[in-house]
């Protein structure tokens, strides 16, 4: 019996081999077992807070949330974002639980209900959105705010005061959109809703000539209801920009009408200005913690270390505390010295709430974030850690414990406080009596779900903003996109060899050289120029960029909604260089310093050359877009007459060797392949009436000028504009019957007295006089008689379509621009205004009887313009 027990104790090889296999594998199981209860629990916890601090204060309605959670009446865009952000995340640690219990759908379609309502509160202003295009004015500003329950524009006494006028806001709104669309929300249902999609992107184009209330609804920091320029609106509509472009609204089952297109000159324009303002805020503000989110989550704006590292240290050194980061300096948010019954202050009295300004929490949050998204893991703990020991208790809340708005200086203390800062203790906002901050709760929600593991980086960042663009993966699209930094990475035309990766540094431009006739394409080919005629290059047509914007405003064009699509803005360089399909036909754009009807500085040899130079290097130096730049040089007859032929022959032999003033450039005739290629799939060719023809090839024999010509033109010095003023009409129109293109000067008068004394449009033997005018001026043009192409320039209101953008640029590096004459009137501009209004306000400073002095003070803003951005350091004023 004995041996037989102990026959039964000793397990023989096989068995022991068994048991140790089936151990193996059971330890694991075990294991995981309970770490799958461990994330369960934490998710679960996670969730209660959620449902606690976010999702009961949502209105069944609209979907939208108060800012604090004793608000029942106001519905905050701002806020409601971030709420959505959270209910969101929260809801993709589910889907990577695989466990999700119904719950995975209920947070993710409560944040879809907060997107389609903020949606859909916009959509009631349409006619205010389409107002905002032709005129950047805080009047027709998409609302910040509106009612909780019915989602309309709120009727208060002193609603139109608010700080609605935010693009950061919108450009908030269209990231965070992007963001859910990739990870497989279903937010954008209807065309029209695409299309509304579509003109938010109008809304925000132009931000950076668009003074704004900026993130905290205030304007400047004095309080007093003035707007002016923020690199934090700049940088979140950047980032907006960047993420939308060529993206489907539909998300991956989309077809091409669901597509938005970004203008990526007004993009470049906005990155500009950003980088340009970085590390300040604006004009009034050294510094703001808004430039946080900024260059850090959610938008990722910026991927220069350098210029990161130091608005960053900037924000920390002047807006750290012990209790948080202050929004800005003399800051009278929550200060106990702050008066709640007015809404604006004078520019002095900001200055009683220097050293005890309210300290945001919040803002550690950020910091944390943006430093686990970067790797770095000893600032994500530090700031963690800071936030956790500020956290206040609340037992009604899931966990016990919720962030507080803000610490605030007690008004005893407030002495002390200034004379020795962080010295002395803070106390939170009391959420008895505004209730609970939802969007300091909701990002705190995110912190947790990020730092416990729950959700990874690229979950909440689906798109991969967080990386540098040449290191996000390549995706296969049919349209247009920011990809690797300014170098040639994928189109739809790409080689295998392209597919393998890409270079780092400028790309090379690629140049398109024709000419418009013949004639001139032989007398460039006898000092070994080779170019094309418009002729030769089809099928391929050749657009004036006026005829594509013309297209363009077909885009977002929507009746029910009563939206007009694009506004006729010109394309810039970046523009003209992609090379478009349209209605099953290749179109190449030539830029808009080529254009016979605009502004007059390129008819002079010696400008055209710089500019194409100049065009050149920012192509080079400012292309984002997948696929090599293709820029179309047209040359015209009068371009290679007179004394400048030698300066154009010197540019081309520069461009026939590959380089121009270090910048490579790639002459030839099969660029196609290479390109960046846009397709447009907006429109049809019966959806547009051009009123602008293609380009076409010029006869041989309709030579304008000769170089023997221009040599011999003499000005009628001796006509005087008083003794053609007292000719009668029928004498004036008997002049202009002849057309003595002899006597241009005699004609410019001519035309301006029977100009001021009938209809501009009032037809003289067949053509109006408007028509004329524009005649003789594209002749003195050609003659370059600068005298009289300034004058009829004035008398036809001719502006330069880089005006405004011009005013922009010296007045982001601290400058202010004076217009106008000593002796009629002076304005000085001081905050970025609409072209339209630049115009007006030239022309109304000017004497009446001499218009050209408005013409010749723009060649001053445009020559001063390019001086500060090629000489900085001569104009630029430090932080």
């Amino acid at each position: 019996m004995a041996s037989t027990l102990a026959h039964r104790r000793r397990m023989n090889p096989g068995s022991l081999k068994l048991r140790r296999l089936t151990q193996a594998y059971l330890t694991p199981f075990q294991r995981s077992k309970t770490e799958e209860d461990t994330v369960d629990s934490k998710i679960d916890h996670i969730y209660g807070i959620v449902h606690d601090l976010i999702l009961d204060y949502q209105s069944v309605t609209t979907g939208l949330f108060p800012r604090y959670s004793r608000d029942r009446d106001v519905g905050y865009v701002k806020d409601s974002i971030y709420c959505a952000i959270a209910s969101w995340a929260c809801s993709i640690a589910y889907k990577r639980l695989d466990d999700e219990r119904g719950r995975q759908t209920e947070l993710r379609q409560s944040a879809v209900k907060t997107m389609r309502g903020i949606l859909f509160c916009w959509m009631q202003q349409s006619e205010s959105l389409n107002a905002f295009k032709s005129n950047n004015s805080a009047e027709h500003a998409l609302r910040a705010r509106f009612d909780l329950h019915t989602g309309m524009c709120l009727n208060r006494p002193n609603e139109s005061l608010y700080g609605h006028m935010q693009m950061d806001l919108v450009a908030l709104y269209l990231l965070v959109l992007v963001e859910m669309i990739a990870s497989g929300a279903k937010i954008i249902y209807t065309h029209h809703e695409v299309n509304f999609v579509q003109n938010l992107v109008f809304y925000i184009e132009r931000t950076y000539r668009t003074p704004d209330f900026g993130m905290w609804e205030r304007g400047t920091r004095y309080n007093n209801g003035k707007t002016e320029i923020h690199a934090s609106s700049l940088g979140m509509v950047k980032a907006a920009l960047e993420a939308i472009n060529g993206f489907n609204v539909f998300g991956a089952s989309g077809h091409s009408a669901s597509v938005i297109y970004v203008d990526i000159d007004g993009h470049n324009r906005n990155r500009t200005t950003f980088e340009t303002i970085l590390p300040r805020e604006s004009n009034s503000k050294n510094t703001d913690a808004a430039l946080l989110m900024a260059v850090g989550w959610p938008a990722f704006a910026s991927h220069n270390e350098q210029l990161i590292e130091k608005t960053v240290q900037k924000c920390v050194r002047r807006l750290e505390g012990k209790f948080g980061v202050r929004r800005f300096l003399r800051d009278g948010y929550h200060c106990e010295l702050e008066d709640n019954t007015r809404i604006h202050y004078e520019e002095h009295e900001t200055s009683r709430f220097h050293g005890v300004e309210s300290q945001f929490p919040m803002f550690f949050a950020y910091l944390s974030l943006t430093a686990y998204f970067r790797g770095d893991q000893d600032h994500a703990d530090k700031y963690y850690e800071k936030l956790q020991n500020l956290l206040v208790n609340d037992d009604e809340v899931t966990g016990g414990m919720v962030v507080p708005e803000c610490y605030c200086v007690d008004e005893c203390y407030m002495d002390r406080e200034r004379a020795n800062p962080n010295s002395t203790d803070l106390y939170p906002v009391n959420p008895q009596e505004f209730g609970h901050h939802l969007w300091s709760n909701a990002v705190y929600i995110v912190l947790l779900l990020v730092r416990q593991g729950l959700i990874h980086k690229s979950d909440l960042d689906p798109i991969n903003r967080h990386l540098p663009a040449s290191q996000r993966p390549m995706q296969f699209k049919r349209h247009s996109e920011f990809q690797v930094n300014g170098l040639l990475s994928l189109t739809v035309f790409s080689t295998q060899r392209d597919l393998q990766g890409s270079m780092e540094g400028d790309p090379v431009v690629q140049i398109a050289l024709l000419a418009e006739s013949i004639h001139l394409q032989m007398t460039l080919s006898t000092y070994g120029i080779s170019c094309q005629t418009p002729h030769e290059v089809e099928p391929i047509q050749i657009w004036p960029s006026w005829r594509m914007v013309k297209l363009f405003e077909c885009l977002g064009r929507d009746e029910k909604l009563g939206l007009s699509g694009r506004p006729p803005r010109p394309f810039g360089p970046l523009s003209t260089s992609k090379v478009f399909r349209v209605f099953g036909d290749t179109v190449l754009c030539y830029p808009i310093l080529f254009e016979v009807k605009d502004f007059y500085v390129n008819s002079d040899p010696a400008v055209l050359i710089d500019d194409i130079k100049r065009d050149i290097e920012f192509v080079a130096k400012r292309w984002k877009l997948a696929g090599r730049p293709t820029m179309c040089l047209l040359l015209r007859e009068e371009n290679i007459v007179g004394e400048y032929f030698d300066h154009i022959l010197d540019l081309l032999v520069q461009l026939k060797t590959g380089h121009v003033d270090g910048i490579r450039v790639r002459l030839g005739r099969q660029l196609l392949n290479t390109s960046c290629i846009e397709h447009i799939d907006f429109a049809s060719s019966d959806d547009v009436e051009f009123d602008i023809d293609v380009l076409e090839e010029k006869d041989s024999n309709d030579q304008i000028l000769s170089r023997n010509s221009l040599l011999d033109v003499v000005d009628d010095e001796t006509t005087e504009e008083k003794d053609v003023q007292k000719l009668s009409d029928e004498e004036l129109c008997e002049i202009i019957r002849k057309d003595d293109v002899d006597r241009p000067r005699l004609m410019a008068f001519t035309l301006t007295a029977m100009w001021t004394r009938r209809h501009p449009e009032t037809p003289i033997h067949g053509c109006s006089i408007r028509e004329r005018m524009e005649r003789l001026y594209r002749r003195v043009c050609q003659l370059r008689l600068w005298w009289l192409v300034r004058y009829c320039a004035g008398r036809l209101r001719k502006a330069v379509n880089s005006l405004a953008p011009g005013i922009t640029n010296m007045l982001v590096r601290g400058k202010q621009v004076t217009l106008g004459v000593r002796s009629v009137r002076e304005v000085v501009i001081c905050r970025p205004i609409s072209p339209g209004e630049l115009v007006d306000t030239l022309f109304s400073c000017c004497p009446q009887d001499e218009p050209h002095v408005a013409v010749m003070q723009q060649e001053l803003i445009i020559a001063c313009s390019d001086l500060v951005c090629i000489v900085c350091f001569s104009f630029f004023i430090g932080a």
